[in-house]
């Protein structure tokens, strides 16, 4: 049998078996706390994955917006294989070749200046979009995670009645830190070892 991924209900449910025995809550505000505490866990979660994608942009007049979701900036690429250098807006002045600098403010919204005009491929960390309708695909690669650390806020709202929202907490760091190794193994170790006499 296939993986299926993870929708809001499916957290739902999960949050339901730890919290009230597999019940889920039938009126609609208490359905929309949950989800709020879901979303809120899931935007955490996140955050400290510091989940990146791609999008191509291409300057004009040497600027050009970044994507609504922009946090902050992981590599800009030019021709498929040249990494443009990041410097300070301060030092942008006269500057040429492969550098780039961001401009802007989260109100404003955020912008890629480089002195020159071409094609990027531009990788970003981002603001997810949050669960809202029961289908919605939770996109934190364990999200089991998400209904762990919402059920640990959830217990703490109720001053934790069975003590057990510090145990959920220490559930979903662990489970956050094994993410975290997982990426780290998958995108591979960067760094190298320089051998004397090598």
């Amino acid at each position: 049998m296939s993986y299926t991924k993870k929708t809001l209900l499916d957290l739902q449910q999960y949050l339901a078996d730890k919290h009230d025995s597999g019940s889920l809550p039938t009126d609609s505000s208490t359905l929309a706390y949950w989800t709020r505490l879901l979303n809120n866990a899931q935007d955490y979660i996140a955050d400290r994955l510091k989940l990146v994608k791609s999008t191509d942009l291409t300057t004009v007049s040497g600027i050009i917006a970044l994507p609504d979701d922009f946090i902050s900036i992981k590599s800009v690429i030019v021709d498929d294989e040249i990494e443009l250098a990041q410097i300070d807006k301060e030092d942008s002045g006269g500057v040429t070749g492969n550098v780039f600098w961001i401009t802007g403010n989260h109100y404003d919204g955020f912008s890629l200046n480089t002195p020159n005009d071409d094609d990027y491929e531009v990788f970003y960390v981002y603001n997810i979009d949050p669960l809202v309708n029961t289908t919605d695909i939770c996109i934190i690669p364990d999200p089991i995670t998400v209904a762990i650390y919402a059920y640990a806020k959830l217990r703490q709202a109720e001053t934790d009645p069975l003590e057990d929202a510090n145990q959920s907490l220490g559930e979903a760091e662990a489970r956050i830190r094994s993410m975290i190794e997982n990426r780290v193994t998958n995108d591979g170790d960067l760094s190298f070892t320089l051998n004397e006499n090598a």
